[in-house]
């Protein structure tokens, strides 16, 4: 299952985000967020997040064990297609009003919009890398 396309939507007073029908089909009636190693929030489907946990579980690290699994919360949309973020969430993404909601690939990525377009580069960048067909 691949995710991409990228939706503009409001964080509303009670720290609820709109999720977009596409991509709540493809989550199931449960997902993960977790708080990524930027300034963002990860989306995952069951499934993908018990494949890349199992690292994290295999390790005899606690510490890396407790830092993982204590970042990872189980949400289930409201019948708006809303899922509350903490408020931890919130600060750890920056997140006040307008969020982006983006595919990338085997996650969906929750950002702050200013912050999201800090974050990215365009087709033309990629194209000049050079290792990239299209």
């Amino acid at each position: 299952m691949t995710y991409n396309n990228t939706y503009y939507h409001t964080l509303d007073a009670k720290n609820r985000l709109f999720i977009p029908a596409k991509y709540r089909e493809l989550l199931g009636e449960e997902f993960i967020i977790f708080k990524g190693p930027e300034k963002c929030l990860y989306v995952y489907d069951k499934e993908t997040f018990e494949k890349i946990s199992q690292q994290f579980i295999n390790t005899p690290n606690r510490m890396i064990q407790r830092s993982f699994f204590s970042q990872a919360v189980d949400v289930s949309p409201d019948k708006q297609g809303r899922v509350t973020l903490s408020a931890d969430q919130v600060e750890h993404a920056g997140l006040t009003k307008d969020a982006v909601i983006a595919g990338t690939g085997q996650r969906i990525e929750i950002w702050a919009a200013e912050s999201f377009q800090e974050s990215t580069i365009t087709i033309e960048q990629i194209a000049d890398m050079g290792t990239y067909i299209f």
